[in-house]
């Protein structure tokens, strides 16, 4: 009489929700006894994202894509929080737009919450680009989604030749043309382009026809060129100096140094001015 045993009880559910049982202990008389056994059983914290992967398309490289959200949900107990994070060989193209719901080191998910991330394509190099997105918190684990997309350099206008030297042109006249290829050498086309001549002597030079780009209309696409032709005109005697400058945007801009002289009409001379030959017997 007045002795004592223990039973030791784990609680181990295998499904989530409230939780109840008995313990009952049988013994010959005097009887039974019994105690009542409750609990509630969890799941672990376990974050998922949404989509698995994200194709950001072809971007240039300065700009920014369109932003892709990225939903984050926790299908167990809270979370710690979260903690956002790009890794592989391209992370340092993409980055986490400020719009987003899903704040790194401050979100935590309750059961069945959810949280956005939105994430850019920002390239700095040109090519194929890969890298994952990873959300983890403690307890939570971690998901991932994996980033691709493409770069390409921005349209680029070059002009060749870099100089034109138009030699000396007799004033009020026009010198022979010269003919400048401007190109398009970047990854994506440009805009309209816009061509000018600027500097000190940039009334002395012209722009004439035969050239194919048109100023206000003509664009280039990727690898395509155009031609301009320049004259000097000059109208005062000199040295001349300007500038061709062929722009567009996006294109950025080209420019190619003009220099000249402007020279006066031909004159003849002839020296001496006068010869006495003295004088000659006829015949000889």
């Amino acid at each position: 009489a007045g002795a004592s045993c223990t039973v030791e009880l784990f609680f181990a559910p295998a499904t989530s929700g409230a939780k109840t049982a008995s313990l009952t202990v049988r013994a010959m008389a005097p009887g039974i006894a019994q105690a009542t056994l409750t609990g509630y059983g969890t799941r672990l914290a376990m974050l998922t994202i949404t989509p698995a992967e994200q194709d950001f398309g072809t971007v240039t490289i300065g700009e920014k894509s369109a932003l892709s959200w990225f939903t984050v949900t926790n299908s167990g107990a809270a979370t710690g929080p979260l903690n956002l994070a790009f890794v592989g060989t391209d992370a340092t193209e993409f980055a986490v737009a400020t719009d987003g719901t899903c704040i790194a080191g401050v979100t935590v998910l309750a059961d069945g919450s959810s949280c956005t991330v939105l994430v850019q394509l920002v390239p700095t190099t040109a090519g194929v680009k890969d890298a994952t997105l990873t959300v983890g918190a403690t307890p939570g684990g971690t998901a991932a989604s994996r980033l691709t997309g493409t770069a390409t350099r921005p349209a680029r206008l070059t002009v060749t030749p870099l100089s034109g030297d138009f030699g000396a042109v007799e004033i009020d006249t026009r010198s022979d043309p010269v003919s400048f290829t401007i190109a398009n050498t970047g990854d994506a086309a440009t805009g309209i382009l816009d061509v000018t001549l600027a500097g000190v002597d940039a009334a002395e030079f012209a722009l004439v026809s035969g050239g194919t780009c048109l100023a206000g209309s003509t664009m280039l696409t990727v690898g395509a060129s155009c031609t301009i032709v320049v004259e000097l005109a000059p109208t005062a005697l000199g040295a001349k100096s300007a500038s061709l400058m062929v722009s567009a945007m996006p294109g950025d801009s080209a420019t190619a140094s003009l220099t000249g002289n402007g020279a006066g009409p031909a004159q003849l001379t002839i020296t001496p001015p006068e010869e006495d030959f003295g004088t000659i017997a006829i015949g000889e």
